[in-house]
């Protein structure tokens, strides 16, 4: 299957040009598009080099609205590829799992990496995984999605999939916009594999000690947007989408 890669960053030239090796290696396998989310150094310059698709945001807007955008353009791709998915800049998982995630695009329409299943491997420090849990914890109790791990940043969608859950702006423009593409994708009884991964916390991380009450208040925000309705109102027919 053909993919399309969207690599949301902020301020991430430093660390990504440490991973042009393994970037290049991608260019070879993937559609890349990368989303340049209003930086202050020249993280656009990364794609530059590396010949990929470049959205450029005039002012941060946020992970979640520059996912968005990522999707947009990859829906704009001729050949439109077969699927659509979205990672971390610093290559917290690495690609080398992808492969068992996009494989199960063949009977599920979403697919999650997970650093919460039985065979996920973590490293990362006490403060990040307390901080984590809690918060898994919180959305399991209160959304039932089903998802032990909504964070993780790697997830694949089927393209016409990706269509139908990134069409309309998102509640959640930031760090939980995860939790409102997984609760969209609940309540249109789409399929959604979660799979456990390697995923290595790496130096230079834009989460900070106020992440988490943000996090917090956005997931208030997107059970208020949601409650007792559907998505945005969708109706529409999964055969028919794309």
């Amino acid at each position: 299957m053909s993919g399309a890669i969207i690599i949301p960053a902020y301020n991430e030239f430093f660390r990504m040009s440490l991973l042009l090796p393994v970037y290049r290696r991608l260019t070879r396998q993937y559609k890349i598009i990368l989303v340049d989310d209003g930086s202050d150094d020249e993280t656009y310059r990364i794609g530059e080099i590396l010949g990929w698709h470049i959205v450029r945001l005039p002012k941060n807007m946020g992970k979640g609205f520059a996912v968005r955008e990522g999707v947009l353009r990859a829906l704009s791709l001729k050949p439109i590829p077969d699927f659509i998915g979205f990672t971390d800049a610093d290559l917290s998982v690495s690609p080398d799992q992808w492969g068992k995630l996009i494989e199960k695009l063949d009977k599920y329409d979403v697919v999650v990496g997970s650093r919460s299943m039985p065979d996920s491997v973590v490293q990362r420090s006490v403060f990040r995984n307390l901080i984590s849990k809690t918060f898994s914890k919180i959305v399991y109790e209160i959304l039932q999605l089903g998802v032990r791990d909504t964070q993780c940043g790697l997830k694949f969608f089927r393209t016409d999939i990706a269509k139908l859950l990134f069409a309309e702006p998102l509640v959640a423009n930031r760090y939980a916009f995860d939790i409102e593409i997984l609760l969209r994708a609940k309540q249109l009884d789409l399929k959604i594999a979660e799979v456990g991964v390697n995923w290595v916390a790496k130096n230079g991380s834009k989460v900070t000690l106020s992440t988490p009450v943000e996090m917090l208040i956005t997931l208030l925000k997107i059970v208020n947007a949601y409650n007792g309705s559907k998505p945005l109102q969708y109706q529409y027919n999964k055969k028919t989408l794309i």
